[in-house]
């Protein structure tokens, strides 16, 4: 909600915010994971709100999602490992991907990604708003019946 007019901020921007930009080369190559989440995101209606400064931010939730990708492959190859007092416990790994995850979600919910991130944000998406007559119509199972009104007397 915006304090100065209590409307709800919306994801339509006149004249959008960053332009659409490549991930940086790295070493090793991006994941498959990572890649389909930075093209999920910039399909994705938020992006129109990114400014130049959110950029450093998008970089590390792509980083943190191409981080957990690779440590839960690596742990999942040896889930089970032995420890050093000779226990067994879970490959440590799987602690590296859960901090991973950890980051990349308070990216999300700084970058307003999701639905309960966007609606924690005050946003609404305008995609697909329909108008009163419209649902009326939706919900009486297509046209609107020619009775009377009976509130009108």
């Amino acid at each position: 909600m915006n304090p100065r007019n209590g409307r709800k901020d919306e994801l339509e921007v006149a004249g959008g915010g960053l332009e659409r930009f490549e991930l940086p080369p790295h070493r090793p190559p991006w994941t498959r994971e990572a890649l389909a989440a930075w093209d999920g995101l910039r399909n994705d209606p938020v992006w129109r709100l990114f400014t130049t400064a959110d950029r450093p931010i998008l970089l590390r939730w792509v980083d943190a999602i191409d981080r957990a990708g690779r440590a839960f492959r690596r742990a999942d190859r040896n889930p089970v490992v032995i420890g050093g007092n000779a226990q067994v416990t879970e490959h440590p790994s799987y602690t590296t991907a859960a901090k991973a995850i950890a980051i990349a979600e308070r990216c999300e919910q700084q970058m307003g990604v999701g639905s309960l991130n966007k609606f924690r944000l005050g946003l609404t998406v305008n995609q697909a708003k329909k108008s009163l007559l419209e649902l009326n119509e939706a919900f009486a199972g297509g046209a609107q019946d020619d009775d009377d009104d009976p509130r009108l007397g």
